[in-house]
């Protein structure tokens, strides 16, 4: 029997595989000039790796396997969302990679000579405490002036700190929306907005922008007067050539050792935290 793992990794290659089928559509139809369809495939093909991203941090324990988050994956939106996400993790560029590899060793090697310095103080410290209890008990309670108590830690030497990873506004709002909005909509049915996401890029996604753009790609829409609203012909080639080097970009695997990943695995749990919660006690 397949373990969840080796489950999840199959899902996640054809859910990838698919999307990459979905671009090379995208840009075969943009070489004859349709640039309507190319871009309503394009946003298909961000929607299934969208979809494999998903995935992955459900892998990395980052998102909870529940029915609310396994559904949210057919609403448009909640994929739209998350892709505001992968759009600020590193793109998967060698040089970027090799750059975040010897900042990580660097920083590995300071904590590793700060660790050291401590031990060794501490050592420092033990042997004078050592020399001052013999001294005791020969009586001699008065302190050495050449032989000082050394300090352990040393208030001079910190520990080192870690770089500060910060979410940027879209993002944060993407997340938030995805959890208290789309999320809460298909739990309860009562989806909790904010006035700190409320605008923006994000608000934009979720109201369903993106999804208009796509379904404008297919489709004439018919107006309440019997009017034409928006239909292929408002497609244009800035536009597809824009939805196309999204998906491109989108086409990677994330640098899952990148800071700003670590950071999402790290936040993702806490904001689901009361999701899992709820879905234990039903």
């Amino acid at each position: 029997m397949a373990s969840k793992a080796e489950i999840f990794s199959r899902t996640i290659s054809a859910c990838y595989e698919n999307g990459k089928k979905l671009l090379e559509d995208a840009k075969l139809l943009f070489d004859w000039d349709r640039f309507s369809t190319a871009l309503a495939l394009s946003i298909l093909a961000q929607e299934e790796f969208a979809k494999a991203f998903l995935l992955q941090l459900v892998v990395d324990d980052a998102l909870p396997w529940l029915p609310e988050i396994q559904q949210s994956m057919a609403r448009h939106q909640c994929k739209h969302l998350l892709a505001i996400v992968m759009e600020w993790l590193p793109p998967f560029d060698l040089d970027r990679i090799k750059e975040q590899g010897r900042r990580h060793s660097e920083r590995h090697e300071e904590w590793m000579a700060w660790s050291k310095r401590r031990s060794e103080r501490h050592e420092q410290w033990m042997a004078w405490s050592k020399r001052r209890s013999e001294r005791y008990r020969q009586g001699n309670r008065s302190r050495d002036p050449n032989d000082p108590e050394p300090h352990s830690p040393d208030p001079n030497d910190p520990e080192p700190v870690e770089e500060a990873v910060y979410f940027p506004n879209d993002v944060a709002a993407a997340l938030n929306i995805y959890r208290h909005e789309e999320i809460e909509r298909i739990r309860s049915g009562h989806p909790w907005k904010d006035e700190d996401w409320a605008t923006g890029k994000a608000r934009k996604i979720a109201d369903g922008s993106l999804d208009r753009k796509k379904q404008s790609g297919f489709y004439v829409d018919v107006t309440k007067t019997g009017e034409i609203g928006l239909h292929p012909g408002l497609i244009t080639r800035q536009e597809a050539s824009e939805a196309i080097e999204r998906a491109a970009r989108f086409c990677e695997s994330p640098i899952t050792f990148s800071d700003e990943y670590k950071k999402l695995k790290e936040v993702l749990p806490l904001i689901f935290a009361n999701l899992k919660d709820t879905s234990e006690e039903r």
